[in-house]
């Protein structure tokens, strides 16, 4: 009787482990499956509207339609990179090597110009998701043709996107000196890798003169 109730015990035991262990795989087959999903699912639930894509008030919250109202709020103290079309607004911090954006924003190059010069500014991004590290993960979304804006020491620089492509990992000359004023933006590419670089190139939007 002993021996039986043993037995039993163990069986119960072994089902027990055995739900368990389905339980732990099932879960995991799900989380495998969903991750790669999960950008796009929180992109599409994101708050898309003007005031929240461009949310200070200036020529980027004009050019995307944003009320100016007690919501928008004056250019940032900060310098910091703001891309309506994809709701990125992230500062931009200064540092020496990439680990500067390890907890999240975006880095400006140092080897490169600063906004100001007539030159070209590079800032670069993480693209791999999760908290605050998804700074560029959707930056190929971004089309010619859309706006964007740095604000650099308290003043609002506006950009339109001229070009995008990716180019080999090697291809140092994206960051080389221009004549004229130019904003590189690069992450990696594809998603998950360091294989190539998405880039997006950007030049100054001129003020429009007063009264036109």
């Amino acid at each position: 009787m002993c021996a039986r109730w043993y037995t039993a015990n163990g069986m119960n035991k072994l089902r027990i482990f055995n739900n368990l262990l389905t339980f732990v795989v099932v879960g995991l087959g799900i989380y495998i499956t969903i991750t790669p999903l999960l950008p796009q699912i929180t992109y599409q639930i994101r708050d898309k509207s003007p005031e929240a894509s461009a949310p200070y008030a200036g020529e980027l919250a004009e050019e995307v339609g944003a009320t100016v109202s007690e919501e928008v709020a004056p250019p940032p103290q900060e310098n910091r990179i703001v891309i309506p079309s994809i709701q990125v607004n992230e500062p931009i911090l200064e540092g020496a090597n990439i680990w500067t954006i390890n907890d999240g924003g975006t880095w400006r190059r140092p080897n490169t110009a600063v906004p100001t010069d007539d030159n070209n500014t590079v800032i670069v991004g993480h693209r791999f998701f999760g908290n605050d590290v998804s700074t560029f993960y959707h930056l190929d979304k971004v089309l010619t043709g859309q706006k964007l804006a740095l604000y650099w020491e308290g003043e609002e620089m506006l950009y339109e996107v001229t070009e995008t492509k990716v180019v080999d990992a090697t291809a140092i000359e994206i960051e080389a000196p221009t004549a004229e004023k130019r904003l590189t933006i690069y992450t990696c590419h594809p998603v998950w890798t360091a294989k190539d670089r998405l880039v997006v190139i950007a030049k100054p939007v001129e003020p429009q003169p007063q009264g036109t």
